[in-house]
């Protein structure tokens, strides 16, 4: 018999158990009120007895719960820091080891003058781009108890002329993101700042970590921003927010890292 098995049948004896005792109170209460001298003091003394184990029962099964949430915390807590590690150590670098491949492969294969992608390629990148924002969404914040999503991501893409980022695709609860944000902006600049350094961005609620293009945290407060750049050409920026600061944890950060490289690594090939 495996554990799961035994636990199930322990709660159910448990149950019964108390039940029984319960309906044992019961009846020596009956039989005290019936009994007369020194019977009436042993059968209440009796049911005293009973009583007090029915309460003992119910202590225990109420210290098994709270052992199994605690373990159950500690296990999410264990499967949290071992995502964190499987990112950091794993999925980050080999996702930007395949974006720098792919950039250089692409840069030493250019694609003739005046050539464009075929409609396959094409096909093929908007279908890794619909992955990515899916991705972003399912695997961040917890959907709500109806099974809709709290997270909303987007992918900006950068005009090289003009700064102003221009919304690609998106993916999430509604409403949507903005169609377009300009350069001259504070969310643009911010945006930026980002692309052209290459770091990642949270907002966490902490001083100096809030959105840029919400401040005022009226329809999300959680955001996390990672450019999509490969071998210097700057692509444009990888988004996913939510309504709560707790809806992401930092290797929610790492994950968005990972989507920005295959992201990037799939425009890489779309020539100059």
């Amino acid at each position: 018999m495996n554990a799961g098995m035994w636990d199930t049948l322990k709660r159910i004896g448990l149950f019964l158990l108390s039940g029984g005792l319960a309906g044992g109170v019961f009846v020596l209460s009956i039989v005290a009120d019936d009994a007369s001298g020194a019977a009436k003091w042993r059968w209440t003394a009796v049911g005293t007895l009973v009583a007090f184990s029915v309460v003992a029962v119910a202590a225990y099964e109420n210290r098994r719960a709270e052992m199994a949430r605690q373990k159950t915390h500690r296990l999410a807590v264990k499967a949290t820091t071992d995502l964190a590690l499987a990112y950091n150590l794993v999925l980050v670098p080999t996702t930007e080891r395949l974006r720098d491949l792919v950039a250089s492969y692409a840069a030493g294969h250019p694609i003739p003058a005046g050539a464009a992608p075929s409609p396959a390629e094409d096909q093929y990148r908007t279908m890794i781009l619909r992955s990515v924002l899916e991705s972003a969404v399912v695997l961040t914040a917890d959907p709500t108890a109806s099974g809709l999503p709290r997270a909303r991501s987007a992918y900006y893409e950068r005009d090289p002329s003009t700064g102003d980022f221009n919304l690609k695709d998106r993916d999430g609860r509604m409403p949507p993101p903005r169609v377009k944000i300009p350069a001259v902006d504070m969310g643009g600049a911010h945006m930026n700042l980002l692309l052209t350094s290459g770091t990642s961005f949270r907002a966490d609620g902490t001083p100096g970590k809030v959105s840029h293009l919400n401040p005022g945290g009226v329809e999300y407060k959680a955001v996390i921003a990672v450019p999509v750049r490969a071998n210097g050409r700057m692509f444009g920026v990888l988004t996913v927010d939510a309504p709560e600061y707790e809806d992401f944890v930092p290797a929610h950060v790492d994950l968005m890292t990972t989507l920005g490289n295959v992201l990037a690594a799939s425009l890489a090939l779309g020539g100059p």
